[in-house]
């Protein structure tokens, strides 16, 4: 019988090429957090939990026309912007010797319809920094104000159920959703049953035996509005007609600092 153990379960070598220390990932160790948006021209990683929160805000909301996570760098030294790597390791090399802080990164840069632009600080409710972080923050804000990406700083609430939260993943999804199920039918059935006035999202889909998830692809295609700021979307949630309107998927002043 051979005595040469079989090579299942057996623990590996190390080698040159393998020292046994795991290779961190390009992300330092932390896992990506992905999600999709075609304002953000498709797929897209971020690094927190929060910043794929204020992501599905971005995608929403009807008034942001693309958006971008960590879009540019802001030299503190320098007071002068940074949007390729290039530029950042050059400007790192020039600040090596300098104390203190030295660079910010913004989170997102917004782009609006109107042609105006945003740049924004994401932070979770009870982990917004200290006073270090924040001074870093006030010295690049007029760097950022010159180059017409003025600050706006949005906190992912830590209360799970709270309905901005609870709503946005929701109403991120049903956009994907509305080709497959929003047909003309029941827009008009939904319009019909509404002329009248408001109806709770219980009483909608009983009269006309909706399943509960269509209500969101109904709010994100304007058929339905309803106050998705301070309620959530269960069966008490009252429902109007929107007649195309989408101010009701205007979700970050609720979420802005």
């Amino acid at each position: 019988m051979s005595r040469t153990p079989a090579p299942y379960g057996r623990r590996g070598r190390q080698s040159a090429a393998n020292t046994g220390i795991r290779p961190t990932a390009s992300t330092y160790g932390k896992a990506k957090v992905g999600t999709y948006s075609e304002k953000a021209s498709g797929h897209l990683n971020v690094e927190s939990d929060a910043e794929r929160f204020v992501a599905h805000l971005l995608a929403i909301d009807p008034r942001v026309r693309a958006f971008q996570p960590q879009p540019f760098c802001v030299d503190l030294i320098d007071q002068r912007m940074l949007f390729t790597k290039e530029a950042m390791r050059e400007a790192w090399r020039k600040h090596r010797d300098v104390q203190g802080p030295k660079f910010y990164t913004v989170d997102f840069r917004i782009d609006w319809l109107d042609g105006l632009r945003h740049a924004v600080e994401v932070k979770a409710e009870g982990f917004e920094g200290d006073d270090v972080y924040w001074d870093k923050v006030a010295r690049a804000r007029p760097i950022l104000d010159a180059n017409g990406y003025p600050l706006r700083t949005l906190v992912l609430p830590a209360n799970t159920a709270h309905p901005i939260r609870m709503n946005a993943r929701a109403l991120k999804q049903a956009t994907h959703q509305v080709r497959t199920y929003l047909t003309d039918e029941l827009a008009e059935r939904v319009t019909r049953r509404c002329a009248d006035g408001p109806v709770t999202v219980r009483t909608l889909c009983s009269d006309l035996d909706l399943l509960p998830g269509l209500i969101p692809v109904l709010l994100v295609s304007g058929v339905l509005g309803g106050n998705l700021a301070h309620h959530t979307i269960c069966g008490t949630l009252e429902l109007s007609l929107a007649y195309g309107d989408l101010s009701h998927l205007c979700l970050l002043e609720g979420v802005e600092k």
